[in-house]
């Protein structure tokens, strides 16, 4: 049978000031945070924020400010122990924060972009999947974003699949952001065979082309499928099909710079 514990008046007297000195505390340790961080001081602003949460584990609010301040010391490519460090400390305290303020899109935007940039990219896609099941509503924003996950992890069979799922401008953008990558990989990964690199052209190929299927006038789409017909003609031994390649890139390159010209104001000729 368990007992009730019931204290003594005067120990809850002493019991109830001490929490609240312990609330008082915390708010004056994370306003020195925030001085701290105001002054471009991040180490001692995480500092401060780790203590007034140690204090007061229910100013959640504070998760925002700690993950903020690790951020701004974060350095993209840098392994060493204290820059993944601060990445780690940013990721949990945004996953914290959004725990408490789900709507908050522009913490989820630094979370999943934290996430990249460490290259924590399963863990960016497993995020993913839980805001959709939390918010549903924000399925196709989050799907475009799931999108640029893969294309940064290379993985452009999966990106381009998922893309071609999307609608509208987001599509057009996420097969552009495909097209690109595509590009990128064949002209400057000297590691990938021929095979791999016929099959990353033809794959940016089709992702361009769909993207200016959608939006016709998408010029850097026209510049970039240009380019993955020169790397397409570069790579090909038959000379009648080089030259048939070379001749559709100096086709779009001229449709790209034509659409150019047109979108540039016209200059009204100075009156002598």
């Amino acid at each position: 049978m368990q007992r009730t514990v019931i204290l003594p008046v005067a120990a809850l007297l002493i019991l109830l000031p001490a929490l609240g000195c312990g609330k008082v505390q915390a708010r004056a340790e994370l306003k020195k945070g925030n001085s701290y961080y105001q002054a471009e001081s991040y180490t001692k602003a995480i500092s401060q924020y780790k203590r007034g949460l140690q204090l007061d584990p229910d100013a959640t609010f504070a998760w925002r400010s700690l993950g903020l301040s690790a951020l701004a010391l974060y350095r993209p490519g840098d392994d060493s122990p204290q820059n993944v460090e601060y990445a780690d400390t940013a990721i949990n305290a945004f996953e914290k924060y959004l725990a408490e303020y789900p709507k908050d899109e522009k913490v989820e935007e630094y979370l999943m972009s934290t996430l990249v940039n460490a290259k924590k990219y399963d863990e960016a896609l497993a995020f993913i999947d839980r805001r959709i099941k939390e918010m549903p509503q924000e399925a196709s924003k989050l799907s475009k974003y799931r999108v640029t996950i893969l294309t940064q992890a290379g993985r452009l069979d999966q990106a381009f699949q998922l893309a071609s799922q999307l609608q509208g401008q987001e599509r057009a953008e996420a097969l552009y952001s495909i097209g690109v990558s595509a590009w990128d990989k064949a002209y400057r990964d000297p590691s990938i065979n021929y095979e791999e690199r016929q099959k990353v052209v033809d794959m940016g190929l089709q992702a361009l082309k769909q993207a200016l299927d959608v939006k016709p006038d998408y010029f850097e789409a026209m510049a970039y499928y240009s380019l993955l017909f020169r790397e397409k003609a570069k790579a090909e031994i038959d000379a009648t099909k080089r030259l048939d390649y070379t001749a559709q890139a100096d086709q779009w390159l001229k449709k790209a710079i034509e659409l150019r010209k047109k979108s540039q104001p016209q200059q009204t000729p100075a009156k002598t």
